[in-house]
């Protein structure tokens, strides 16, 4: 069979700069290839490849590169095939380059690849496959695609893996969009697909938050012959759970068990997390007896995300009952466990019961020491408690260490610092925080900012609040209210003042709090008139004052002796609710 590339498709792809001249040549191929009409694949037949992962069971001596040294064996073992006047065939070499691949040594498997290229040694389709693997899992996708256009040349057919580990690549680079262009494009001229695929593409959606796209490929899918699996079920169910759509998600679920698909524990961790994210603990607790029930055994992450979802909500009772039935299900709890706990220990200000468990997580046994996380949380329950000499003496024994404090153990210091009124100390370990490495955030700006107007240090905040905008992070409304709150309170009005009128201008809105704000300075200074205009400006403006709007001005009458203005203000606020009468 002929067939004719129109100029109008050559047009197409050369005017989209993804389409490289070598992605011309794919689709040229491609489409002189539609003569084969459709592949008939079995996975079984190319052990060798599978998207960033290869099933390596054949690869003997090389198949566990766990450490440096296994790596070096075999990059000295490949070098030393290479040497011999007459090499082994492609076969060996391509097991070496598949068990550096299934290890993530894409770099090297590339290097050893380009050496086999110049000893003239020609790969097979399965030492390309792994070559494209590679390219992807390097984020290096015209690379990839650059050899699959040598597939062609050398007269190899891609199949499946070829073409599942290129959409996959596009997906993890977060052009899913040209994945699903890519995949249309090869189905129109008679490529099949399998479940594997359809599987990358739906989760490539969800993880980019296409879930709606994701819903509409299950449905379509089945006119291409693939049966929906629980493997797609549950990357949309994952999907829907992590925005609270967990109704919709319960209603895939039903879905699922109405057409004879087992759910698996990756499809209940999913339902239970989206259950605890929305505050459903007995329904998540009736999904753990449901899953026990239907001889699906929970693993560490099903009992994790119950004891993190009910610790959260300070049910530590609860949640230690749950760790009582892991520990008797033979599951192992974790670091990410005991700081869910300490996490709920500190959220109801038990902290010497964090604390406990703190000391005696690194006395389990090896590996159980306390990680980042685990010190971010004790550090925040000192905060909490003012114990601030001893969240600094933590902060240096976590460097001691040699863990690597990040911007959150930086700003819940800061902000420690900040409330107990050592802006000095806080201001050093934002420089500290600078020099490390460890970018600042809004949230550190802030705190110090507010920290640094309540000691009266104006000027220095000021100077900060510019520094914060030179580093590239804009402030937000919360900012605006610190500024303006801090300058209204040590007597600088007609500076808050402009800050207030310039919100507009750049496309901020003042919320009821930078309102209240700007009123009780108004007020603060005697100008009533003024707070009163603002009072009604703010509703012409679609934001309601609410009680302390009315208790500021209120109070502001009363002790200007102006109690009818007052009474009237105070009758006001009965009558719209914000008050019992």
């Amino acid at each position: 069979m002929t067939v004719i590339v129109s100029t109008v498709q050559f047009a197409l792809l050369s005017s989209n700069p993804f389409f490289s001249s070598d992605w011309i040549l794919f689709y040229t191929n491609m489409l002189r290839a539609a003569s084969f009409s459709r592949f008939s694949f079995s996975l079984h037949i190319v052990p060798y490849v599978f998207p960033f992962r290869c099933s390596m069971s054949s690869l003997h001596s090389h198949s566990q590169l766990t450490s440096p040294r296994h790596v070096d064996e075999a990059v000295d073992s490949f070098t030393r095939m290479l040497s011999m006047r007459r090499p082994p065939s492609i076969i060996q070499f391509t097991k070496i380059l598949g068990s550096l691949a299934k290890t993530n040594h894409f770099p090297t498997a590339i290097s050893l690849f380009q050496q086999l290229q110049a000893r003239g040694i020609a790969p097979n389709l399965f030492t390309l496959n792994i070559l494209i693997n590679c390219c992807c899992g390097m984020g290096r996708m015209k690379l990839a695609f650059s050899v699959l256009a040598k597939i062609f040349r050398m007269g190899f057919q891609p199949d499946t893996i070829t073409l599942n580990t290129l959409i996959k690549g596009l997906c993890l680079c977060g052009n899913v969009e040209k994945a699903l262009h890519f995949h249309d494009t090869v189905l129109a001229h008679g490529f099949q697909f399998n479940q594997v695929t359809y599987g990358i593409l739906i989760n490539g959606l969800c993880k980019t938050g296409h879930t709606s796209a994701a819903i509409q490929v299950l449905r379509k899918i089945p006119r291409y012959g693939i049966v929906p699996n629980v493997v797609m079920y549950s990357a949309i169910i994952d999907s829907l759970c992590k925005v609270t759509l967990v109704s919709d998600a319960f209603h895939l679920y039903s879905e699922m068990l109405a057409k004879g698909i087992s759910p698996n524990v990756i499809t209940y961790n999913t339902l239970t997390y989206g259950l605890c994210l929305v505050g459903q603990l007995k329904e998540a607790i009736d999904l753990l007896n449901h899953m026990m029930l239907k001889n699906i055994t929970p693993n560490v992450r099903t009992y994790n995300t119950l004891i993190d979802g009910l610790c959260k909500e300070g049910n530590i009772k609860d949640a230690k009952s749950v760790l009582a039935v892991m520990t008797k299900d033979a599951v192992e709890p974790t670091v990410v466990t005991y700081n869910c706990l300490m996490d709920g220990y500190c959220l109801v200000n038990e902290l010497n019961k964090a604390k406990c468990i703190f000391h005696t997580m690194a006395q389990i046994e090896i590996g159980m020491a306390p990680d980042i996380r685990s010190y971010n949380i004790i550090i925040n329950g000192l905060c909490k408690s003012k114990l601030m000499d001893d969240a600094l003496n933590l902060f240096e024994e976590m460097r001691r260490k040699n863990l690597v404090p990040d911007t959150v153990t930086y700003s819940t210091l800061i902000d420690g610092l900040r409330k107990s009124r050592r802006i000095s100390c806080a201001s050093k370990l934002l420089v500290e925080m600078h020099n490390k490495g460890q970018p600042a955030n809004i949230i550190t700006y802030t705190s110090l900012l507010d920290g640094m107007f309540n000691v009266k240090q104006v000027d220095k905040a000021f100077s900060l609040f510019n520094q914060m905008k030179k580093s590239g992070i804009g402030p937000n409304i919360f900012t605006y209210n610190i500024l303006i709150h801090g300058l209204c309170k040590n007597g600088r009005l007609i500076e808050a003042k402009e800050i207030f009128q310039d919100l507009s201008i750049k496309n901020y809105h003042p919320n009821v709090r930078t309102y209240t704000i700007m009123i009780s300075g108004l007020c603060k200074e005697g100008l009533f008139e003024e707070a009163l205009a603002l009072m009604s400006k703010m509703e012409d403006n679609g934001c309601l004052p609410n009680a302390v709007t009315f208790e500021i001005v209120i109070r502001a009458f009363f002790e200007k002796g102006e109690n009818d203005m007052a009474e009237k203000l105070l009758r006001e606020m009965i009558a719209r609710g914000l008050l019992n009468g």
